[in-house]
């Protein structure tokens, strides 16, 4: 009997020790959307909480510029938003209840990554797809 609880014991704390990121890297990444158009600039905007995600955390742009604004609609700490790569396309902390935005060019066609910089452990982590003409 001892060997199979001892055995049941090894077993759990194995399959537990597997489990490498925290419960807030696991959270899903939802949302998709591509910029709309208004006056010759491309408006997004992006939300963010407590929940270390941004939403959506896919943009799809076209070539031109963009503006993203970034809006803290939760409670906790403040984040940022930045294109890894173009340290110019950056969106300053923003606090619960906040928002900022930042206009530039969309970089050549691709994928691209952003980040909160604070948090981007946790997983706070997004993609910007870029079309071709």
């Amino acid at each position: 009997m001892a060997t199979g609880v001892t055995a049941t014991l090894l077993a759990g704390s194995l399959l537990s020790g597997c489990q490498t990121e925290s419960a807030v890297n696991r959270e899903p990444h939802t949302g998709a959307t591509t910029a709309s158009a208004s006056g010759g600039v491309q408006d997004v905007q992006i939300t963010t909480d407590q929940r270390y995600r941004f939403s959506p955390s896919t943009i799809t742009v076209h070539p031109g510029r963009v503006r993203i604004t970034l809006k803290h609609v939760g409670t906790g700490a403040p984040h940022d938003w930045s294109l890894q790569g173009f340290p110019a396309d950056y969106v300053a902390l923003v606090s619960p209840g906040e928002s900022r935005s930042v206009e530039f060019v969309a970089p050549s066609p691709g994928t691209y990554k952003f980040i909160c910089t604070i948090h981007v452990q946790q997983g706070q982590t997004g993609t910007l797809v870029v079309l071709a003409n």
